[in-house]
């Protein structure tokens, strides 16, 4: 497929398509998967070569077109927001574009189309935690008392995160604090209302917040040959788990519960 005029085209087509693969890695894509989609779609735009190196926080593309020209353009990643639904749906775009390649602004309306789709709305999100907390409360060992107070832990740690992602961009940072306000809530209710068994629900809500897609995503990329950001998302895995623990249990131990 030839472009009509080559260079501006040709950098809307980079754009578009750097647009795809941000969006596949911001929503839990591993590396292999964002490289190999962004490659697929290149070669279907009729560009001769593309090399795409992928990290956590960065993208970066060199093409090689028909008129002998090498364009490379560079693009920073941040805010991840896991929605494998948007993995899936871009998956599905690029099959449509590799079997026939569509024009680029309806390219670019598709895409826009999948970043800005409804996701479930907050209130949902509040009550989804909280059924889950209270899920893992009982299946750590925890009884009613436990999966109610592990519940309601879930439901504000749902609105602590969505009220301090604006305020604090750091995510770990954002998740300790999440984590030391959960366990003073833990640890208040038992020191001063229910005598009820603290350790379900404190796993309850751990397991609830803890990084498992981003963990398993490092150990693919890893497998994958994608050391280099395997071991980046491994160590941010690591670095959000430890500090939920240690807020949640820093919390408790202030309170004399653990």
């Amino acid at each position: 497929k030839g472009f009509n005029h080559p260079m501006n085209e040709e950098m809307q087509c980079i754009r578009c398509i750097l647009d795809a693969g941000e969006l596949i890695l911001k929503s839990g894509g591993e590396i292999s998967r964002v490289e190999d989609t962004m490659t697929r779609m290149f070669h279907a735009y009729g560009f001769l070569r593309a090399d795409v190196f992928t990290i956590t926080s960065s993208i970066v593309v060199t093409v090689y077109t028909k008129n002998g020209e090498i364009l490379t353009q560079t693009r920073r990643v941040s805010g991840y927001d896991m929605n494998l639904e948007r993995v899936h749906e871009m998956n599905q775009l690029a099959r449509d574009v590799c079997t026939s390649p569509i024009p680029l602004h309806e390219l670019e309306k598709r895409i826009d189309t999948i970043r800005t789709s409804p996701e479930l709305s907050g209130w949902r999100m509040v009550l989804l935690y909280g059924a889950v907390a209270a899920v893992f409360s009982v299946f750590f060992g925890g009884g009613v008392w436990e999966a109610f107070f592990g519940g309601l832990t879930g439901m504000g740690l749902c609105l602590l995160l969505q009220l301090l992602e604006g305020p604090v961009t750091n995510a770990i940072v954002r998740y300790a604090l999440a984590a030391v306000l959960g366990g003073l809530f833990l640890g208040m209710t038992r020191k001063y209302a229910v005598d009820y068994s603290i350790e379900p629900a404190l796993m309850g809500n751990i397991m609830l917040v803890i990084p498992g897609i981003p963990f398993t995503n490092a150990i693919r990329d890893m497998l994958n040959g994608d050391t280099m950001s395997g071991m980046l998302r491994m160590s941010e895995s690591l670095l959000r788990t430890i500090a939920l623990a240690a807020g949640f249990v820093g919390a408790l131990t202030i309170l004399g519960q653990i």
